[in-house]
C-alpha cells in the first residue's frame, strides 16, 4: 500500500512541474530498505536535429536523443538505429570501465594509507601524484587489452555505420530531386 502512496505522489509531482514531459523512474529497494525517485525532464523533440544532454554522471559520455523524422524511411530508421545500439554500447563500456576505476582506485589509496597508518578520514590522509602515478599505471597495464580490444570494436562499429549513413545521404538527395 505505501508503494502506492509513494507512486501517485510520483505522478502527482510529475503533473505538477508543468513540463512538456518527463520520465519518472521510482524503484522501491525492499533489501536495502529505502527508495529511489528519479525524475528527468525530456526536452520535447527537435524537428531537425539530435539533442545532447549533460554528462553522464557514471560513463562521462553526453547522452543523445536521437530526431526521428516523421516520414522516416525504413533506410533512415535501420541507420538510427544503429547509431542508437553503437551509442548505448559506448556509455555501457565506459560506465562499466569508470566503476571498476574508481573503486580499484579508492583500494589502491585505503591499502596505501594502512600502510602508512593513516585513516582515510584524517586530514593529512592524501596520496601524493608519484604514489597515485603507481596506480594509473598499473591499472592502464592491466586493462591494455581491454582498451586494445573497445578500440577495436568501436571502430569496427563506426566503420559499419559509413555504408548506411552513405545509403540514407542518396536516398534523401533522391527524394529532394525526384519527389517534390
Amino acid at each position: 500500500m505505501k508503494n502506492i502512496i509513494n507512486f501517485r505522489y510520483v505522478q502527482n509531482l510529475a503533473n505538477s512541474l508543468n513540463r512538456c514531459a518527463c520520465i519518472i523512474q521510482f524503484r522501491d529497494l525492499h533489501n536495502q530498505g529505502k527508495s529511489e525517485l528519479h525524475i528527468y525532464n525530456v526536452p520535447p523533440p527537435s524537428k531537425k536535429y539530435d539533442l545532447i544532454g549533460p554528462p553522464d554522471k557514471k560513463s562521462n559520455l553526453r547522452p543523445v536523443v536521437f530526431h526521428v523524422p516523421q516520414k522516416e524511411t525504413a533506410l533512415q530508421c535501420r541507420y538510427r538505429l544503429m547509431r542508437k545500439e553503437t551509442h548505448d554500447w559506448n556509455q555501457a563500456f565506459w560506465a562499466n570501465h569508470n566503476e571498476r576505476f574508481f573503486k580499484e582506485k579508492e583500494d589502491f589509496v585505503r591499502r596505501k594509507l594502512d600502510d602508512k597508518q593513516q585513516t582515510v578520514d584524517s586530514a593529512e590522509a592524501r596520496l601524493s601524484a608519484d604514489e597515485l602515478s603507481e596506480f594509473y599505471k598499473a591499472f592502464l597495464d592491466k586493462n591494455y587489452p581491454l582498451h586494445a580490444n573497445y578500440n577495436r570494436e568501436w571502430y569496427h562499429k563506426n566503420l559499419r555505420l559509413l555504408f548506411p549513413a552513405f545509403q540514407v545521404f542518396l536516398e534523401k538527395i533522391y527524394n529532394k530531386l525526384f519527389k517534390r
